[in-house]
């Protein structure tokens, strides 16, 4: 590519009768060993951690909120950094050469550049959301419509931003007498500059760069940061205390968005302490490129491979971030994991129950009966059937009446409720049919008040 007269000699050399100028690079068993095993470390957990956000949400209804959705699309992004950028940088930096070809030459900065864009997109709509709904909590919220449209828009312009790279990077091979040299370059529309000089690309991939690091991810995680102080200082000054009259509802509440928030401004801080490294390098690389005279000191690789690593490391992070701070994703990799490995046939009780279950729910919509959802309510039904008291079903019955109506917000994700837990001991009672049920008489229960847990009947 050429524009205002520069443009790249026609001539072109037979280098096969010359051999290779520069000196092959040797690789120690240590240096192949840790850069592996860290590659493959971060590309599993990276892709086991993403894939188990994705399916925990999207299996559980209950986990379908707003706050979750920006939070699977993250979970998607980073998915793609660890299918293909994370091995493909490993390998690169143990080899001479580019060694994966033309097609990769330009997809794999295509989808890496993509990926990082939308999770800034993605952080940068998300603090958007929760600035809106904290400070100004009167208004109508962005609905789950408006939500896949603004995903929907977040990676339309993440790829259109990322779509110059696949026509700049460019595969090349050149043949010396004694090696194939391959290597993939970036080949930027050149001009001319002082004293008739051609810049070699330089000042147009300059230009695209600084819009990529400084504009479209400084920039924004500087105001997304700000939206987040701003929240928390809203949420500090109605801190929760034993406020005489204050309802459990209001307090859950409270305590929920400020976990939400916790959490989100913790993934925005790390987003940030992972990719500035990598940036500030490319910058600086680029501004000392062409420089005559200067040559990069011999610990630069290392460092770019560590900046590297550190970037594609964030996708393995978040995972154990929502973990960390959300009882309802720990619950759901725990009842993931529990069906995957624990995966049985159905037995004549679990047949029965699920029977009845079903049952109860169909009179519960015709007025008749108050049950709660889970396997908890069955379970009780159950008990009483079979003449067994319950102390569960006392609590909740003098609960039941006393909870509102109204479920918690949408943003309020579904672990950051108020719990009541009873312990107790498991006896088994039998039916007169031979069917076992595992009764528990004074069992750990949990009652919990959000949004799908409780299903009221017209006479509560």
């Amino acid at each position: 590519m050429a524009t205002g007269g520069c443009a790249p000699p026609k001539q072109e050399y037979d280098f096969s009768v010359f051999p290779y100028p520069g000196e092959l690079k040797t690789f120690s068993s240590n240096e192949i060993a840790v850069k592996v095993t860290l590659g493959v470390l971060v590309e599993l957990v990276a892709l086991v951690g993403n894939i188990l956000v994705i399916t925990i949400v999207l299996r559980s209804r209950s986990m379908r909120t707003t706050t979750n959705y920006y939070l699977v699309n993250l979970a998607v992004s980073d998915l793609l950094v660890g299918l293909m950028p994370i091995w493909v940088h490993i390998v690169s930096s143990l080899n001479e050469f580019w060694v994966f070809g033309s097609f990769l030459c330009k997809f794999n900065p295509f989808l890496q550049i993509t990926a990082m864009c939308a999770s800034m997109f993605t952080l940068i709509v998300l603090a958007g959301d929760r600035f809106y709904a904290i400070m100004f909590p009167m208004h109508s919220r962005v609905n789950k419509r408006k939500v896949s449209y603004l995903l929907i828009a977040v990676w339309l312009a993440s790829c259109a931003i990322a779509t110059p790279l696949l026509f700049v990077y460019t595969y090349i091979e050149r043949q010396w007498a004694d090696v194939l040299e391959t290597y993939c370059d970036e080949r930027w529309p050149m001009k001319m500059v002082e004293d008739n000089k051609c810049d070699g690309g330089l000042t147009s991939k300059k230009a695209y760069w600084i819009v990529v690091c400084c504009v479209l991810n400084w920039t924004p995680m500087v105001c997304t940061t700000l939206a987040y102080t701003f929240i928390v200082i809203k949420l500090r000054k109605h801190k929760i205390g034993p406020k005489l009259g204050a309802s459990t509802r209001s307090t859950v509440q409270q305590r929920s968005k400020r976990k939400v928030v916790i959490m989100l401004f913790s993934v925005l801080i790390l987003f940030i302490v992972c990719a500035v490294p990598f940036q500030t390098i490319k910058i600086y690389f680029m501004f000392t490129q062409g420089t005559p005279g200067y040559k990069l000191p011999s610990w630069f690789g290392t460092l770019d491979f560590g900046a590297i690593l550190l970037m594609y490391s964030n996708a393995a992070i978040n995972p154990i971030i929502y973990a960390g701070f959300n009882e309802s994703f720990r619950n759901g990799f725990k009842d993931l994991i529990n069906t995957i490995s624990n995966r049985r046939r159905p037995t004549a009780s679990d047949s029965f129950e699920s029977e009845f279950k079903q049952r109860s729910m169909l009179r519960a919509k015709n007025g008749s009966i108050a049950t709660i959802s889970g396997s908890r309510g069955s379970r009780a039904a159950l008990l009483e059937m079979a003449g067994i008291p319950s102390s569960e079903n006392l609590h909740e019955s003098g609960m039941m009446r006393n909870l509102s109506r109204d479920s918690l917000n949408d943003d309020i994700m579904p672990s950051e409720t108020s719990e009541r837990v009873l312990k107790n001991e498991r006896r088994t009672s039998h039916f007169g049919n031979g069917i076992t049920l595992q009764a528990f008489e004074k069992e750990e229960s949990v009652t919990k008040i959000g949004t799908g847990d409780l299903a009221l009947s017209s006479n509560l």
